[in-house]
């Protein structure tokens, strides 16, 4: 049986992957409550990105379905914010959204503390938080490994991208050996670690994020990751085609 906690929610735009490390800021007064939280309790918090299609409630964001819990490191405050490393860990399902206690509130550009707004829940929701919180259902780690010959061809097509994209967006000549060399060093031998650190790099669609994040082997993942990039390179290859349009008219 996976094990099933509810943690805290940090709800962004796009979220993170297993092992990965970010540098946050917080400034508003729902993650400074809770960071005070999982802090003094030691605890971890989820963090998942919001579902764009999902409408909002009370007006936040809603999150999407897998996120990945997180510690919090290296904590310091710099002046009215907040500043933290948001340490990836487990990825995790999301069973149940508890919402906040509060709906958001149009503050201007100075915010009330986190006392002031406790203040005006506690009486009728005294478990209540400003932050988003889940009921969620811990995934277990990828399974199966990929084939080498595999993992070594796409770093291939990828250093070859990466230098089309180059020569054509920034017009830049970048040495295909060279960029090859550096993916080698970087992601050779193949890891787990490797291949989530690259569809960090590689993925940049939300649903092909979350799709990753729900992936059961690691040849899922990879799936995933391929047809990115292969979706790319069309991409290129049709800005390419209106160019070459552009130069024969």
């Amino acid at each position: 049986m996976s094990e099933v906690q509810t943690v805290p929610l940090f709800v962004l735009p796009s979220g993170i992957f297993p092992m990965a490390n970010e540098p946050l800021r917080v400034f508003e007064p729902r993650y400074k409550q809770m960071l005070d939280d999982c802090i003094m309790d030691e605890l971890p918090f989820g963090y998942i990105a919001h579902n764009p299609d999902t409408e909002s409630i009370g007006g936040w964001s809603q999150p999407g379905a897998f996120g990945v819990l997180c510690t919090v490191d290296d904590m310091k405050e710099q002046g009215t914010n907040l500043m933290f490393n948001a340490k990836g860990m487990k990825r995790f399902e999301i069973i149940k959204v508890i919402q906040s206690s509060l709906p958001s509130m149009p503050f201007g550009d100075i915010y009330p503390s986190v006392d002031d707004l406790v203040e005006q829940y506690i009486e009728d929701d005294p478990d209540g938080k400003l932050y988003l919180r889940a009921t969620i259902r811990m995934l277990e780690d990828l399974e199966g490994e990929l084939v080498a010959d595999e993992w070594a061809e796409f770093l291939h097509d990828w250093a070859q991208h990466i230098v089309d994209v180059n020569a054509m967006l920034r017009n830049e000549e970048v040495d295909m050996e060279q960029m090859l060399l550096i993916l080698e060093e970087e992601f050779l031998p193949y890891e787990a670690s490797s291949l989530w650190q690259v569809a960090n790099a590689v993925l940049d669609k939300e649903q092909d994020r979350q799709q990753a994040l729900s992936s059961i082997t690691a040849t899922d993942l990879f799936v995933v990751i391929q047809q990115a990039l292969r979706e790319k390179n069309a991409q290129l290859n049709f800005i390419r085609a209106l160019n070459d349009v552009d130069d024969n008219s």
